[in-house]
């Protein structure tokens, strides 16, 4: 009986995951992380059909027209409507410039990178350790950066020596929502181990649909 090696494995994983990103093309992709804010004009009932069937709460920008068949939906569901500040929705409308900077090697992280890099959002692969990903988060403006790393303490001691970066460990979605609004964060640092490919990526694709990094009030001049 052969064994499969390790790029053979992280080959299929990645094909799996592929293929279930392309099944989740037939539904309106209006909202992942319960972060996320819709910002167009009108909410269908076909949008609202869309949300997640584990959220509890819709954010939407204010202005935007609800339709009594979506509203009706919603409400069946469990899921209730929240009008949001305008800065929240220019968050949204910039959409930033994302990166990917790993020091951690696996058979799993090499599936993982190649999931987020065939994402239909683009992610720019960074070389370099903390430093690297700071000077590149710092190199244009609208810019965040996810860095995978054994040593995740120090990588964020080391970039937050670099005026303008926010960065920030965490170990789930809620944590890196909290960084987001907390913090402003600009560099998600998160150590693998432990983790599914399925749970980095939804940690990335979290950081990434909450939009351009930016300065959290309060926090201006401070970091």
């Amino acid at each position: 009986m052969s064994i499969a090696s390790v790029e053979q494995v992280a080959a299929a994983v990645s094909e799996v995951l592929r293929d279930l990103d392309r099944g989740r093309t037939s539904r309106p992709k209006v909202g992942g992380s319960r972060q996320d804010v819709f910002a167009e004009r009108l909410l269908s009932l076909r949008q609202a059909e869309g949300f997640a069937a584990n959220r509890h709460e819709v954010r939407i920008a204010p202005g935007t027209v609800v339709t009594p068949l979506a509203r009706d939906f919603l409400k069946r569901q469990g899921i209730s409507l929240k009008v949001v500040s305008r800065s929240e929705v220019e968050r949204v409308r910039d959409p930033g410039e994302w990166g990917l900077a790993i020091e951690s090697d696996s058979g799993l992280i090499s599936a993982f990178r190649r999931s987020l890099l065939d994402d239909v959002r683009p992610w720019h692969e960074v070389e370099g350790a903390a430093e690297a990903a700071a000077q590149w988060i710092n190199a244009a403006p609208s810019r965040g950066l996810v860095l995978l790393t054994d040593q995740a303490s120090v990588a964020v001691w080391l970039a937050c020596q670099v005026p303008g970066v926010r960065a920030a460990q965490a170990g789930d979605v809620d944590s890196v929502d909290r960084a987001i609004r907390w913090l402003g964060l600009n560099l998600l640092v998160v150590e693998p181990a432990g983790k599914s490919i399925s749970l980095l990526k939804q940690m990335s694709l979290a950081f990434q649909r909450a939009g351009a990094p930016r300065t959290v009030d309060g926090l201006e001049g401070r970091v």
